[in-house]
Formats: structure tokens, C-alpha cells, sequence
């Protein structure tokens, strides 16, 4: 067995001469078979190997396992790392918090004493196991791949160099070496997942092929393969199309709109991956048919809500996955002569005279700036609102319309259409819609003298 993980070790980098090692170890027969494999190959090409091992208190035994496992270092001149997992609670999510202490730990030794690689002793056994569990969840191909047997990892990488061998051959090895190693007996429990795949499925499949495992392992690796080749196609995409923003994330829709569902479903996953699965926002398989169905339907906007508050927001040519915006309740503002108004943190407005303009607060230097000259027989003060079912405006003498269709008509996104100011007369005509249209009446007559104006800054320009 050693000449095979020797020659597989060599063959696939796993290891160069002199290099520092730390090995991950439980104590178990998968971990002990693993080190007394590496201190073979240490005496070959010179490595520098250390032991590092978690005492997770859940056995009344476990101490006697690590008070015997830093006496098994003691004696080989190993150094041994070792840690107590002394949460309160360790019921609740017991394995996924126990690995996220073991890792951290690794990580933590790996940059304090310059290990450029942690190795732990996962094999076929567990390959077919966390396959099985990721199938039986509900996963995306490209998360299928199983466990990888080396990858990036805190300062160096991780490395599993038994995942060619059985959990039948690692036993067989150890009884044959009459290595000393511990049962850990909740490995006989069907409390978890994967001891039940372990104990009451996994047996079935090798009884009907006994190539199951080999099998297995050849099905992880190429869905490697086809996950980088979609890698490959999909992220120039991404890259062309996504850019953050400061509420989240957008999407041009034209080149999508025009791919196969293939791409388009694969696209959206990356898109997904990189964007709100980081966050913790639990995607299902229906939020991606639902998206499919957004991108391609006609319908030129559409809400889809994802859930923890995140939803996608299509408007014509572009998808958002942003926060929902909490409206506040309508508001409304009196607007007089010289009384400069902050509608928002990021809004302000006031009616000025032409010959004696305000002087700008410091702050307001560099935002957008709206201005519209003001006929003198308009009477005031104005009046500031959000629009209104039923609010129309006249673009011409002969021309009204709703407020509602200019926006249709403009294609203009269903948040900026919430957020966009109205502002009145005194006598309840509607003049100026900023940065989307303004009424006839407010333009002065050729005869006047313009004697006022209307300012409205923003520090984020709209879109037009």
C-alpha cells in the first residue's frame, strides 16, 4: 500500500522534499494509517511532519486518546498541536460547527509555524458518502465534484492523499502493520446523515457493483472537469455583465436574454454563487426557474422575493438582486420662496430668485444639479409630493397625460417611479417632474422676465 501512496503522492505534488507538514489526526484508523504513511515517505524525502489534534470532549475517552497521541509524538519526535472544543452548547449542528473549530485551528497553526500544507485522511468511503448526501439534499452539478484532493487552504493547501483507497483497504493495512488506533463509537450511531448512507446504503450499492466506490470517485472527478469548463464559459460572462452597486448587484439582460437555457441557467448559478450564497441567503431551485422565467418572459418589470429580505428586481434591460427598499409613508412638503428643503439624505430642493440665488451648502458642491426656469404667474408656495393615482400632467396646451404613462412610455423602473418628486402650484397644477418632465405651464411666456427658478440637487445622478 505504500508504494501506492508513495507513487500517487509524487505523481500528483503532494508533497515536495523538506517541506513542513501538518497532519491532521483523530486518533481514528483513517488518520493513524495516514501518518504512519507519511512518516514512511518522511524518511525518503526529509519531510518535517506535526500532528494536530482535536479534542472535542463529546466521549468520556477522548482525553485517554489525546494523552496517548502526544506520547505516540513524543516518541517519534513528532510535534503535537493540540486543542480542547469547549463550546456549551454541542448539540445543535454538532459535525458542521465541530469541522469549522478543527479547520480554523489547522488554519491558525499553518500561519503562526509555516506548514504550507494540512493534510487529513479522507477516503473513498467518505468520497461516495458526501456524494450520496449532497445528492440527497438537492445540489447544483457544479457542487457535486465531492471532496477535492487538494485545494487553496490558509496559507498553503489541503490535501487528501487516501481518497484512492477504500475504508476495507486502510482497515486491512493497519490490522496487517498491527497499528495502535481508537473506535470512536458514535461512528456506530444512525443519529447523522452520514452514518446512515454509511451503515444502511452505501453497503447495498457495493453489494450490487462491487466497482461502486471506484465508480464513485470517477463520477467526482469529471464533474470537476465539467465544473471548470463551465467556469471557463461562464465567468467572462459574469465579468461583462455584473456590477456591484451600493445596494447589491446588477445584470444587463441583452446578451442573456439572447444565450441558451443552458448558459442561462449556469449563468445564473455563478451569478448566485457569487453574489447572495456568500451572504447566507438560502437559495432553492425554484428561485432559479423563477429567474429563468424573469430574464425571458416579455414583461417589462418584475419583483421575484428570494428570501432574508434580498429580492430580484427586473426593469427592461437590466435584473437587480438588492434589499427590499422599506417605502417610507407619503410625505408631502410646502415649498416656499428662499426655504431650501432636504426631501432625503440624498435629495434637495428650492425655489430661488434668478438675481438673487442661494449660496450652496458645502456639501451639495458636487451633486447632480436640475434646475427649471419658473413663469412669474404661478402662484405659490408649491407644493412637493410622491405621485399619485390619477396625477396627470400637461406637456402641451392640446396634451395631457398620466403621470404613470410618461413613465411607461419612458421606460422608467418601478423604484425610481416610487421615488420621484411631484411638484404643484398653489392652484393644483402640476409643473415639474424632475429629471422626467415638466409642464407647459411652468415655461415662462417670451414676454416675461424670469424671475425664479426652481433647484433640485441629487447626489446620485437617476437614470434616464
Amino acid at each position: 500500500m505504500f508504494q501506492e501512496f508513495y507513487r500517487r503522492g509524487k505523481q500528483n505534488n503532494y508533497w515536495q522534499p523538506k517541506q513542513k507538514i501538518l497532519v491532521a489526526v483523530s486518533g481514528g484508523v483513517d488518520s493513524m494509517v495516514l501518518l504512519e504513511l507519511l512518516q514512511k515517505a518522511a524518511e525518503k524525502d526529509h519531510l518535517s511532519l506535526a500532528v494536530a489534534h482535536i479534542d472535542h470532549q463529546l466521549r468520556p475517552v477522548s482525553k485517554q486518546e489525546a494523552d496517548y497521541l502526544k506520547s505516540y509524538c513524543h516518541e517519534r519526535h513528532l510535534t503535537f498541536y493540540s486543542q480542547k472544543w469547549q463550546a456549551r452548547d454541542k448539540q445543535k449542528n454538532t459535525e458542521a460547527r465541530a469541522r469549522a473549530f478543527r479547520y480554523n485551528f489547522f488554519s491558525k497553526i499553518m500561519v503562526n509555524e509555516n506548514y504550507t500544507a494540512v493534510m487529513t485522511a479522507h477516503h473513498q468511503d467518505d468520497q461516495a458518502e458526501t456524494i450520496l448526501m449532497k445528492l440527497t439534499r438537492g445540489s447544483a452539478l457544479t457542487n457535486l465534484a465531492g471532496i477535492r484532493d487538494k485545494q487553496v487552504f490558509s496559507k498553503g493547501h489541503l490535501i487528501r492523499p487516501l481518497l484512492t483507497f477504500s475504508k476495507a483497504e486502510l482497515l486491512d493495512y493497519a490490522q496487517k502493520t498491527k497499528l495502535i488506533y481508537f473506535e470512536d463509537e458514535t461512528n456506530q450511531s444512525n443519529d447523522y446523515v452520514r452514518n446512515r448512507l454509511r451503515h444502511q446504503v452505501v453497503p447495498i450499492l457495493k453489494k450490487e457493483n462491487p466497482q461502486f466506490l471506484q465508480h464513485m470517485s470517477e463520477f467526482s472527478t469529471q464533474v470537476e472537469l465539467a465544473a471548470d469548463l463551465i467556469h471557463s464559459v461562464i465567468e467572462p460572462k459574469y465579468t461583462r455583465w455584473v456590477q456591484s452597486n451600493e445596494v447589491g448587484w446588477q445584470c444587463s439582460l441583452a446578451e442573456l436574454k439572447q444565450e441558451k437555457t443552458s448558459v442561462q441557467t449556469f449563468f445564473l448559478m455563478h451569478l448566485l454563487q457569487q453574489t447572495l450564497l456568500p451572504k447566507g441567503v438560502p437559495v432553492k431551485h425554484y428561485h432559479m426557474q423563477q429567474l429563468l422565467a424573469m430574464i425571458n418572459q416579455p414583461t417589462p418589470q418584475m419583483t421575484l422575493d428570494i428570501g432574508m429580505g434580498w429580492q430580484a428586481l427586473k426593469t427592461y434591460e437590466q435584473i437587480y438582486l438588492q434589499k427590499k427598499q422599506l417605502h417610507e409613508k407619503q410625505q408631502s412638503y410646502v415649498l416656499h420662496l428662499n426655504e431650501p428643503l432636504f426631501l432625503s439624505e440624498n435629495e434637495w430642493l428650492v425655489l430661488e430668485k434668478v438675481t438673487e440665488p442661494l449660496k450652496l451648502p458645502e456639501s451639495l458642491q458636487d451633486w447632480q444639479t436640475y434646475s427649471l426656469p419658473i413663469a412669474s404667474q404661478l402662484k405659490q408656495p408649491f407644493l412637493v409630493r410622491h405621485r399619485l393615482n390619477g396625477d396627470k400632467i400637461a406637456l402641451q396646451p392640446n396634451l395631457t397625460k398620466k403621470v404613470s404613462r410618461l413613465f411607461i412610455d419612458n421606460k422608467v423602473p418601478n423604484t425610481q417611479r416610487e421615488q420621484a418628486w411631484l411638484i404643484w402650484s398653489a392652484d393644483k397644477e402640476l409643473i415639474w417632474i424632475p429629471n422626467f418632465a415638466n409642464s407647459y405651464l411652468s415655461i415662462p411666456k417670451e414676454t416675461d422676465k424670469i424671475h425664479y427658478r426652481l433647484l433640485y440637487k441629487t447626489k446620485q445622478r437617476l437614470s434616464e
